[in-house]
């Protein structure tokens, strides 16, 4: 009879009892291991793929039609404000070139009516008549042939010793004018001449290029 042998158990080899880990053990290897994960993956792969959870950043870069557009908006915007600014600059200049031109032709009118002489009547009464029109170019006209023999006997004289003009107000078109004179006067029975003082206003009018005195008053 055939005996067989078993071991007894405590015979057997005993398995390697495995060590006790504690806690803080546990919880380093699990915030360890997480990161050697996320490393991990991120370094595999070719050097030249995206990297797992970075977003991938676009640039914008206008397109040419696009910056053509906005030089020719940015263009025509200069334009038409240099265009706006040269139109006031213009108009004000012009303005301005206007009201002189009036203040100069009432002051030389005042001067031409005030200035006469027995010796050159017609000649003096003529600028007078040419930068005249309507109403008073009429009524002084019309006293010219009473008034020259009365100039010629009395050998009258008188001159501008002085003349200073004022601009009242004045458009495009029309203008007022007044005109203070000192005029040194002489005739048969006064051969020292006497100075005289004259105010004047005069309404002005454009007649062409031409400023014209409409309306003649001798002021206080």
């Amino acid at each position: 009879m055939t005996m067989v042998t078993t071991r007894s158990e405590t015979e057997r080899p005993q398995r390697a009892e495995r060590s006790p880990v504690s806690s803080t053990d546990r919880e380093t290897r699990e915030t360890r291991e997480p990161h050697e994960l996320t490393d991990a993956a991120v370094g595999s792969g070719p050097p030249d793929a995206p990297r797992a959870g970075l977003r991938c950043v676009r640039t914008w870069r206008p397109t040419p039609r696009l910056l053509w557009t906005v030089t020719a908006v940015l263009l025509l915007a200069a334009v038409a404000v240099t265009a706006t600014l040269g139109r006031s600059a213009w108009q004000q200049q012009r303005d301005a070139d206007n009201r002189a031109a009036a203040l100069a032709a009432g002051r030389q009118i005042a001067v031409n009516f005030v200035t006469m002489d027995a010796a050159s009547f017609d000649a003096d009464t003529k600028r007078v008549l040419d930068d005249s029109t309507g109403a008073f170019r009429k009524e002084y006209a019309s006293t010219l042939a009473q008034l020259k023999p009365v100039v010629t006997a009395n050998k009258t004289v008188s001159t501008v010793e002085r003349a200073e003009a004022s601009l009242v107000s004045g458009d495009d078109d029309s203008a007022k004018v007044i005109v203070g004179v000192v005029a040194p006067t002489s005739n048969a029975s006064t051969p020292k001449p006497e100075k005289k003082t004259y105010r004047l206003r005069l309404d002005l009018v454009k007649v062409g290029d031409a400023w014209k005195v409409s309306t003649l008053d001798f002021v206080s």
